[in-house]
């Protein structure tokens, strides 16, 4: 069965299927990879992220999608398993999870149902043996018991109570963030299928190890019971929920008869466009069946796609939140290209058309091609520039003066260098790397450096308060010009105000032109001579959010917000932000606005510096 047949198969049961049931289910299309504001998500990382807001009964299913019951396959970013990557047959950086919902409808008995009847049924469904299956469950805890109820739903579908699997809230209490991260959460019921001794020993109590004889496939209800407060403790939600998820690439593995999620048809065409690549390189012939080799082939093969996906949602390679996860996995490609896989990491781009081909039809929005290569060349450049001078210190540093362990952290302090480039360099050089506390003195460096900035920031505005208070102004009147004049994709990516002037940093992918400079210093000085009153008010965030005022996503938020907004009304105001102030109390007081520069700070990111006179 072909992956397209697979999607087609989950989704058509769920909204045909069951109509005769009376249990339709509405698709949804897959959210974006980046969730919107957030408070402990860089990337959706499961199908119910987007609707978290109607477990919490915030919103309304029925108003929204005309139902209580939903479904969608939905791309999903996970990164906590990166070093796993490639060594692993199951761990992938970008994923599918297939799912369905019950919001305030059935719950855990037909939850069990429906999956047992999909999972085993031959006609319409994925024709599995339910010999195989080991369900697990909650086990219970001292803030919630034990899941009787799911266990009795279980055996009522056949599943002998032998072959039913209790765990602990490790492994069986699920929530977006973790088992103890705040939100709707609870216990859940997942489906392992048991390959057989080939795979693996058999095991006593199945799930509490990666034992890859009993392969998850399905996690067939995550029983939506409470929400997790701020302070850690648990309440009842007032509606009771169900959250399925099953791994796309799982399921392709068994229904393809393969032994690993690269060998199903989502991966086969890219790891073969890598192994042409080494192919055609003028470099050595590897043995591609070599276990380190095989490892990076599947590890490139897996990050390319995951930063096609990323690339495509106009996120850009940074140091920080998404951005570091980007440059990260492309950073790691160029490393096993170059070093491991002796391919010119310029070659990583071909892949690219390769990965869009696969997933066009299904994510019509990855096919941007020339954009994505635009941002893999980019950020080569820089990983070249870097692995450069990280060479050249370590020679100067440690080779030349016999010394054969480096220090990671000196080097990354020196150049820039990634954990991983310093790794590969010194594997090169046949040299041992100290990486001991890398991570935490990599952070308190970053302390340090932020805190000196903002010191720099705080000392060149002493003493000029009211300066400040107008070119804040003016940055919120520049924010709104720009997206007018460019439109609305344009968002602040930073700022900073001295005396002298204003910088402001924003999303764009092109260059801005005259004509539009001057449309944009127009719509401002228009507004300043319009004299408009700048007004402020306290607001619930999710009340502040339905006004349209903007925010983004990398920024954290409380439950309540300060919204400022330029205009005699809120609804009507020309501009309303999420902001902590401070601002001027009507824009007469600005004066003249004048851009005096635009450039480039990086791949999709421009500049403006501004006076106010």
């Amino acid at each position: 069965m072909d992956s397209t047949e697979i999607r087609k198969r989950f989704i058509n049961y769920f909204t045909d299927i069951l109509k005769d049931r009376d249990l339709q289910h509405v698709e949804v299309r897959s959210s974006s990879l980046v969730p919107e504001n957030h408070p402990t998500l860089l990337f959706t990382n499961s199908g119910m992220v987007q609707f978290t807001p109607y477990f919490l009964g915030k919103k309304d299913p029925v108003e929204d999608f005309g139902s209580k019951r939903l479904c969608s396959v939905q791309k999903v970013i996970r990164t906590g398993d990166l070093d796993k990557i490639g060594k692993s047959k199951y761990h992938l950086t970008f994923f599918e999870m297939l799912g369905s919902w019950s919001i305030g409808d059935y719950g855990k008995k037909v939850a069990v149902e429906l999956a047992f009847d999909l999972l085993t049924n031959k006609e319409y469904g994925f024709e599995l043996d339910p010999e195989k299956f080991i369900p697990t469950v909650f086990a219970g805890s001292n803030e919630a018991q034990c899941d009787y109820e799911t266990i009795e739903a279980w055996k009522s579908v056949g599943i002998p109570p032998e072959k039913i699997s209790k765990l602990p809230a490790s492994e069986n209490w699920w929530a977006p963030g973790g088992p103890k991260a705040q939100g709707p959460c609870g216990p859940c019921t997942e489906v392992l299928y048991d390959r057989g001794p080939q795979y693996g020993p058999e095991e006593e109590t199945p799930g509490l190890t990666e034992n890859p004889r009993y392969l998850e496939i399905w996690n067939a209800g995550v029983f939506m019971q409470y929400n997790r407060k701020s302070d850690g403790t648990l309440e009842e939600l007032e509606i009771q929920s169900v959250d399925t998820g099953a791994g796309f690439e799982r399921f392709a593995v068994l229904k393809q008869g393969v032994d690993s999620i690269y060998e199903t048809d989502l991966f086969i065409p890219i790891i073969q466009k890598i192994k042409e690549l080494q192919k055609e390189s003028d470099s050595i012939d590897l043995d591609f069946e070599r276990e380190d080799i095989q490892q990076a082939i599947r590890r490139s093969a897996d990050h390319i796609k995951a930063a096609t996906f990323v690339t495509a949602e106009r996120v850009y390679p940074s140091s920080k939140d998404q951005g570091y996860v980007l440059r990260r996995l492309l950073r790691r490609v160029f490393n096993d290209f170059s070093f491991k896989l002796a391919i010119n990491p310029e070659k990583a781009k071909e892949v690219v058309p390769v990965v869009t081909e696969i997933y066009r039809e299904q994510y019509p929005e990855i096919d941007e091609v020339d954009h994505i290569t635009d941002v893999f060349n980019e950020e080569l450049k820089r990983y070249l520039s870097i692995t450069k001078q990280a060479k050249h210190v370590i020679k100067r540093n440690y080779v030349y003066k016999k010394k054969d362990t480096i220090d990671a952290f000196d080097i990354y302090q020196s150049t820039g260098a990634s954990l991983d480039t310093i790794n590969k360099i010194a594997e090169e050089l046949d040299m041992q790397v100290n990486a001991t506390d890398f991570d935490q003195r990599v952070k308190e460096h970053r302390e340090k450096s932020k805190e000196g900035a903002k010191e720099k920031f705080k000392g060149g505005l002493k003493g000029d308060d009211e300066k400040q208070r107008k070119m804040h102004t003016a940055t919120h009147l520049l924010h709104q010009a720009l997206r007018m004049t460019l439109g609305e994709h344009v968002h602040q990516t930073g700022s900073n105000i001295t005396p002298e002037r204003l910088r402001f940093d924003f999303s764009h992918p092109e260059k801005v032109t005259q004509e539009q400079l001057q449309a944009v210093e127009k719509i401002v000085n228009d507004k300043i001579q319009e004299e408009l009153p700048v007004n402020v008010v306290k607001l619930p965030k999710e009340e502040a959010e339905k006004t349209g005022a903007l925010h983004f996503f990398k920024e954290k938020y409380g439950d309540t917000v300060t919204v400022y907004y330029i205009g005699n009304s809120l609804d009507d105001a020309f501009s309303k932000e999420f902001c902590g102030g401070p601002h001027v109390k009507n824009t007469k007081e600005i004066g003249k606005f004048k851009i005096i520069k635009e450039t480039s700070v990086g791949k999709g990111v421009r500049r403006i510096k501004a006076v106010v006179e």
